[in-house]
């Protein structure tokens, strides 16, 4: 969760599997930039477009995020052009659980799956419900299997507050 120019973004990631195939090729090109540095004496094009890739890769896997706005979801993949714009009004169910929220629309009869941390998650379920356009419901699917986060919140934000 950072907050832009006064807009909140919740950050997520694709499936664990993409993720890890994702970031194993970012940083590949550091190491083998850094190879050819210990190679060589001096810093070559080569190793400066190497580092500039894995800040270029670096920059498109942060692009991936949510932003509530007044009437619409906005969700940005890593790829700029396939961002997508939902109606919250249109959201009629999300499925939240250890590791991922599963998102229910009139785009997206069978869900979508986006995996977010535990606090961003958290936040960002929170803003959703208190939006006003949204009429959809918020399911807690496995919150009896691990420790429920939203219970351990509010106990400890209640406990602040007395």
């Amino acid at each position: 969760m950072i907050k832009i120019f006064g807009r909140v973004r919740y950050h997520w990631q694709p499936e664990l599997s993409w993720s890890i195939i994702y970031w194993s090729l970012t940083i590949t090109p550091a190491f083998i930039a850094l190879s050819l540095v210990l190679e060589r004496a001096r810093i070559s094009n080569t190793i400066i477009q190497l580092f500039l890739l894995v800040i270029i890769m670096f920059g498109i896997g942060w692009h991936r995020y949510f932003v509530i706005d007044d009437e619409y979801l906005k969700i940005a993949s890593a790829n700029p052009i396939t961002s997508k714009k939902i109606q919250i009004a249109t959201i009629s169910k999300i499925e939240v659980t250890y590791l991922f929220i599963k998102i229910f629309s009139d785009d997206m009869p069978s869900g979508q799956v986006y995996y977010i941390r535990k606090w961003p998650k958290k936040y960002f379920i929170n803003a959703l419900a208190l939006n006003t356009h949204f009429q959809g419901e918020i399911v807690l699917t496995d919150h009896l299997v691990t420790q429920d986060y939203f219970e351990e919140y509010y106990a400890e934000h209640t406990r602040k507050s007395v």
